[in-house]
């Protein structure tokens, strides 16, 4: 083999690896729809499901986005209803996030409100919306089903950003805040990682079935448009679509199992 002919192999190679790279690296949420993935263990199955809109992006400059979750919680085989005590998602964000300006809600506000109420309070700071279904399985052959309404709240903990996600349902009387905080990553694929303590939120009985939550938000401050969540897809020249790791969520049970799963998307490019 030449040395010319060794050389185009090279940087052939070397394309390669870049585009893959650009792939793990996409600067923000970069999905278009698909089904749900899900992963199994000791009769316990999780999944989870995402989408976002709009579904072509600028290759250069990032634009407002909103993503929407879903994911659920079911036993199998007869096995009871388990305690999940923690939830984690991490997303391919890096840099897509922006809440400057955006005001804040205390998460003191939200506390035993209704929905009419955590909107009173909080509206200015509202990021989200969505639903929870959980259940109370006092009576494991007819347990107590709760479908509440969400509501997503921008917040601060520790110096960082936090999502309250306050639910509420009228029947049967629940009203509960789940905090989500946030951190940024440098995890292949993954820039921003949610962590909610579910078990500390819910306490011992409430077990959560399923939830769908869709975030995004367009917002003044100071006269400058912002957009809580942004994105591009930066792909090179000629390239117009790619598959990546949109997002993984890891389900933490007690006493056991910690399940993970990823969904795969594409990012694709709008000229």
């Amino acid at each position: 083999m030449s040395g010319r002919a060794s050389h185009r192999r090279r940087a052939g190679w070397r394309l390669v690896a870049v585009v893959s790279a650009m792939a793990l690296g996409i600067a923000g949420l970069l999905a278009v729809g698909a089904g749900a993935e899900t992963s199994g263990r000791d009769g316990v199955i999780v999944s989870l499901e995402g989408s976002i809109q709009p579904q072509r992006l600028p290759r250069h400059r990032p634009v407002p986005i909103s993503i929407t979750l879903s994911g659920s919680v079911r036993a199998v085989g007869g096995v009871a209803s388990p305690r999940l005590t923690r939830l984690e998602v991490a997303f391919g964000a890096r840099g897509g996030l922006d809440t400057v300006g955006l005001p804040r809600c205390p998460r003191a506000r939200l506390r035993n409100a209704t929905q009419s109420q955590a909107l009173a309070r909080c509206r200015s700071a509202l990021v989200g919306r969505g639903t929870i279904d959980a259940e109370v399985p006092l009576n494991p052959e007819e347990p107590i089903l709760a479908h509440a309404g969400v509501l997503a709240f921008n917040g601060r903990s520790g110096g960082r950003p936090a999502v309250w996600v306050h639910a509420y349902s009228a029947t049967p009387p629940v009203s509960f805040v789940l905090p989500f905080y946030l951190r940024r990553v440098h995890d292949g694929a993954y820039g921003l990682l949610m962590r909610a303590p579910v078990a500390a939120t819910l306490g011992h009985w409430p077990r959560l079935r399923s939830f769908q939550i869709k975030l995004g938000r367009r917002y003044l401050a100071h006269g400058v448009g912002h957009s809580y969540l942004s994105a591009s897809c930066p792909l090179p020249p000629r390239f117009h679509v790619l598959s990546f790791p949109f997002a993984r969520a890891t389900y933490t049970f007690s006493p056991r199992p910690s399940l993970s799963t990823t969904i795969l998307r594409s990012c694709r490019v709008r000229e």
